[in-house]
């Protein structure tokens, strides 16, 4: 087996500067990853379909903001979850059925990439601030 084509060395990983490239490029990769959720959320909302997958901002405690991939159906207000979405499929053409399923598919796998790139990405940035990816809380002592 070869390396994949994003390896990175982990000699090359040393001091500020490695972590810095590093953070960067978990940052690069969470961006494309929001990118390609809004770009997937966008063609689903505009195929004129009952359902449709929308790109989620919520903000964390930590002061991050996660995205997310959440299915909704026309005229309700709260995200649903897959199972009661193919229970609309009675609203959808049988040919687009098959497209809803790659789409979420497609929506598991972008939400496990943003969930790995913006966690990697807070514990790199941690490090670089404090030296450690866990800081002691002073309340704590």
């Amino acid at each position: 087996m070869g390396q994949p084509a994003t390896a990175l060395p982990v000699s090359r990983v040393a001091g500020q500067p490695g972590f810095r490239v590093l953070l960067r490029s978990y940052e690069h990769w969470l961006d494309e990853t929001v990118t390609e959720m809004q770009t997937l959320a966008l063609e689903t909302a505009t195929a004129g379909l009952d359902v449709s997958l929308r790109c989620v901002r919520i903000a964390l405690a930590s002061g991050a903001t996660r995205h997310r991939l959440d299915w909704f159906i026309r005229g309700e207000p709260h995200a649903l979850a897959w199972p009661r979405v193919k229970g609309c499929f009675n609203r959808v053409p049988a040919p687009l059925r098959p497209y809803l399923q790659q789409c979420e598919a497609r929506a598991k796998e972008l939400n496990a990439l943003e969930s790995v790139f913006r966690y990697a990405a807070s514990q790199l940035a941690m490090y670089l601030a404090h030296g450690t990816v866990k800081v002691r809380r002073t309340d704590d002592v």
